[in-house]
């Protein structure tokens, strides 16, 4: 009997499973389906989507087990799915190692050894595949994962999977996209409708849409709301149209190639093409008055040759020559180290070795008044104006051109063509390029500007965008491109202006600019590694000035004007709008939201460097679009106003949606605070928690956090419409949550498969959190608990409020339940915290858990603090207890 009152995500979820494939989308990197389209922060992956899309629409029969098994073959992250995904063989060394004594006698020849196996002769490809089978279903399913492709690339299941579970479902499907909408029927007498308003990169309209659903998505930021349309209607549209919108972006690179060409300002005197540019800032240095490049590095590349830059003293002009040297040896490599003159913020003077800090040569002053957000404090760098596109000879920083690598183009005999690079110092024809650059720029630039092909818009005042003028003296975006980057960009839009014949190509054309701009600035890093090019602005949260940067060449646009458009044709109905969510009128079954809750970047400012770009095209593509980000409006920070505001925004929701519809909120798993001031923020919205599942996609990131590890660990916390009337007292609840927290483990571990275990300590944990809140919200009030009161008092404030303590005792219940097999309860409760702490952290090891997130949330609820020392290894995903001897004699008092 199917019960579609009650969602499959509200009585089971496999966070074990779906933390795996989120983590292999995580680490496909520019593989990932929507990244192509163009920047954007904390995507989050299109199997998480996938999976609580049909969590929420699987109905509940009275066979849990078998609602599992028909949500993996959904996903095919069943044995027969994986086999399905599998796109890899293993080894004949890894079969080897998998096959019994018996099997191998029988497949291989009697001389094979584990590093050197060998199968008989003429054996049969049936017998290879059969192994190739028999072996994969060995393996365990993170092993698996390693040689499949992702879920989303299975184009459809076989019939015989298909009669499986419409024979469980009651439908009569042969798509997921038929089963979406029979299931939306079931549940709410029509195709289901998801919504998304806080839709950022587009994923989860995205996925919801291409799974069948149809779709309402917004975001206040315009921006955003390009890169969702885009996903929906560019990812989302058919092969041919693909195949159109990739020739014009053919067609507009090929006309700026000729315009180019025809400009003379990339190729030189040999027929070289100028493929990248380096430029530094320069500088007098105050105690001796010579001008100084302001290099951090002299190294140029270090692949395939090494490739230096090397100063010479020009004592009669009272600056410094900067030599290129190619095929430079490791003595020079290790001797350019100590030639630097940019170190630790602070000029380094080659002539008369004095060290200046960067704030001295800026003139900073601290005039002790008070003002908004950080770098804030006045100095004597000049503010350039909405008409300089380069510094001018008097300012403190100067720039220069001080390395090219050009590409010579060689023919051989057999007319097959070889590109070999070259590095060389600018010599006075380029410096002659450089110039004409500024003279085709200085021509069009008021042009370019009122046609929207270049920014004209100033730099609003904020937490990231103070860094720009407070560093370098930019007000204007125009100011952080330099002309030939300008040019070139500009160039490019002006193009796609005038070939889009249609919405679709003016998109693909304006995402391409954004790639540009983001790729080609003076805040894109010139990387000196084995393979040298110009990396990107945003490689983290942030916008860093630099004092030398790369810049493209036409030929180097390539890899960012031809990006990747990974399209899956969706037929659904699809609306996509910029708007505050406060305002939203659309009706949807399910709401799907990763609100920027409790998080530290700046989306608006850092969105206001491709809007800049994107402005005026927008107004033109998108007539009923707003073209600014709506700071003012910006639901960010933490406090009394943040919390009003998310209240207005889901009560919003919670009225958009029917009695029986579902909202998903995602947000990363913190503190009981967050949970607490979180918990209180739905509540008072007219919601009630029903469940909460941790799903783990932790990677590696240098970008976030000191100490290189970037733990992302997402909560799916599943709410329903609050429709009682009911007051309760605290003194009641303690009981109610104590049986609901034992009842939720219990059904947990029962559902749990001994052999392949889906939860861990942090996933029961996790439950004991959701059970406490979920008899806590089921009330319309509980007496004592003043909601506007607690919501009102600082995030950071020691005092804990009500639902904490109500959410920390819960977590001790939980704890006092949960007692490792094999130990005594009355040895348990007496273990200290750290103790219990170690025992529990062993059992993750046993059961193959490295990821960071398990052990912070074991330490969270045991209270330990101090729980790093007692690992050998805490680096996402590797994860290892120091054992006996690696402790060794530490702590032990010797004296």
């Amino acid at each position: 009997m199917l019960d579609y009152s009650k969602s499959f995500i509200e009585t089971q979820f496999p966070v074990s499973k779906v933390s795996k494939e989120s983590y292999k989308e995580r680490k496909a990197v520019q593989g990932q389906t929507l990244t192509g389209l163009g920047k954007w922060w904390g995507r989050k992956p299109l199997i998480l989507v996938r999976a609580t899309v049909l969590g929420v629409l699987l109905p509940v029969s009275d066979n849990p087990k078998k609602d599992r098994d028909i949500f993996l073959k959904l996903l095919t992250m069943d044995n027969e799915g994986l086999l399905l995904r599998k796109s890899k063989n293993l080894s004949t060394k890894k079969v080897f190692q998998l096959l019994t004594k018996t099997e191998r006698e029988k497949y291989f020849n009697y001389t094979s050894t584990e590093d050197k196996p060998a199968y008989k002769k003429g054996m049969l490809k049936s017998d290879k595949d059969y192994l190739q089978e028999l072996t994969f279903n060995r393996l365990s399913y993170d092993e698996k994962l390693k040689y499949c492709d992702r879920p989303e690339h299975i184009d459809n299941l076989p019939s015989a999977e298909w009669r499986e579970i419409n024979s469980h479902l009651e439908t009569s499907a042969s798509s997921l996209q038929e089963l979406i909408r029979q299931l939306g029927e079931k549940k709410y007498g029509h195709i289901p409708r998801v919504g998304d308003c806080f839709a950022g990169g587009g994923s989860i309209p995205f996925e919801a849409g291409r799974m069948g659903a149809d779709i309402y998505a917004s975001d206040l930021n315009p921006v955003a709301s390009l890169l969702t349309w885009a996903s929906l209607n560019i990812s989302g549209t058919i092969d041919e149209e693909v195949e159109e919108l990739k020739e014009f972006q053919k067609r507009v690179f090929e006309e700026a190639n000729n315009i180019i060409i025809s400009w003379g300002i990339e190729e030189n005197e040999q027929g070289w093409r100028g493929n990248a540019y380096i430029y530094c800032n320069e500088t007098n240095c105050p105690e001796c008055g010579y001008k100084v490049p302001l290099l951090p590095t002299l190294v140029i590349g270090r692949g395939p040759t090494i490739t230096l830059a090397k100063l010479e003293k020009d004592s009669v002009n009272k600056k410094f020559r900067i030599k290129i040297i190619e095929n430079a040896s490791k003595e020079e490599l290790m001797k350019s180290e100590s030639e630097i003159t940019l170190t630790d913020y602070s000029l380094k003077c080659p002539n008369c070795m004095k060290v200046t800090p960067i704030p001295s040569i800026r003139k900073d002053k601290d005039d002790g008044i008070e003002r908004e957000y950080r770098y804030n404090t006045p100095n004597q760098l000049r503010k350039w104006g909405v008409n300089d596109f380069k510094n001018y000879d008097t300012d403190i920083y100067t720039e220069r051109l001080y390395c090219i690598r050009y590409e010579e183009i060689k023919v051989d005999k057999n007319g097959h063509e070889k590109v070999i690079r070259h590095y060389v110092e600018p010599n006075e024809n380029d410096l002659a390029r450089e110039k004409k650059v500024e003279e085709l720029l200085e021509i069009r630039f008021s042009d370019w500007r009122k046609k929207g092909y270049i920014p004209h818009t100033s730099i609003e005042k904020g937490w990231n965008t103070n860094q720009l003028t407070y560093e370098k003296g930019w007000t204007h975006w125009s100011n952080l491109y330099n002309p030939r980057q300008l040019l070139v960009t500009g160039l490019l839009l002006e193009l796609t202006d005038k070939l889009a014949e249609n919405q679709k190509q003016m998109v693909v054309g304006l995402l391409g600019v954004n790639k540009s701009a983001d790729w080609n600035s003076k805040l894109s890093m010139w990387d000196n590694g084995k393979s040298p090019s110009v990396k990107n602005v945003f490689y983290n949260q942030s916008l860093n000035t630099l004092f030398n940067y790369g810049c493209r060449g036409l030929q180097l646009y390539k890899t960012i004007w031809f990006y990747n458009i990974n399209n899956f044709q969706i037929d659904s109905k699809t609306k996509v709008e910029p708007l505050n969510a406060t305002e939203i009128k659309e009706k949807c079954d399910i709401w799907i939201t990763d609100p920027p809750y409790a998080d530290a970047v700046h989306y608006h400012e850092l969105t206001e460097l491709f809007l800049s770009w994107d402005k005026t095209m927008i107004e033109k593509t998108f007539p009923d679009w707003y073209t600014d980000t709506k700071r003012v409006l910006a639901v960010q920070g933490v406090g009394e106003s943040f919390n009003n505001n998310m209240i207005e925004i889901y009560r919003n929701l919670a009225n958009n949606m029917p009695d029986n519809g579902t909202q998903v909120v995602m947000f990363t798993h913190q503190d009981v605070k967050v949970w607490a001031e979180l918990a209180m923020i739905l509540w008072s919205s007219g919601l009630r928690v029903i469940s909460a599942w941790n799903i783990a996609t932790e990677t590696e990131s240098g970008g976030l956090k000191a100490g290189g590890n970037y733990v992302k660990g997402t909560v799916l916390l599943v709410l329903k419409k609050q429709t009682s009337n009911e007051i309760a007292f605290q003194d009641e609840l303690y009981r109610k949550i104590k049986n609901e927290v034992q009842f939720q483990i219990d059904s947990m571990r029962e559902l749990d498969d001994k052999e392949d275990p889906n939860f861990t300590d942090a996933d029961y944990l996790l439950a004991s959190y959701a059970s406490s809140l979920k008899v806590l919200t089921a009330y319309k009030d509980i007496e004592g608990i003043n909601v506007q009161y607690e919501l009102s008092k600082s995030r950071n404030s020691d005092e804990e409020n009500p639902i904490e303590s109500l959410i920390n005792k819960a977590v001790k219940i939980a704890y006092d339940y949960l007692i490792p097999d094999g130990v005594d309860s009355l040895v348990w409760r007496d273990l200290l915290p750290e103790e219990r702490f170690f025992i529990r952290g062993l059992e993750l090891e046993m059961g193959n858990v490295y990821q960071i997130s398990a052990y912070q949330e074991l330490a969270r609820g045991f209270g330990v603090r101090d729980y790093k020392e007692m690992f050998e290894n805490f680096k996402a995903n590797s994860v290892r207890l120091k054992t006996a001897t690696e402790y060794r004699t530490r702590g032990i008092d010797n004296d």
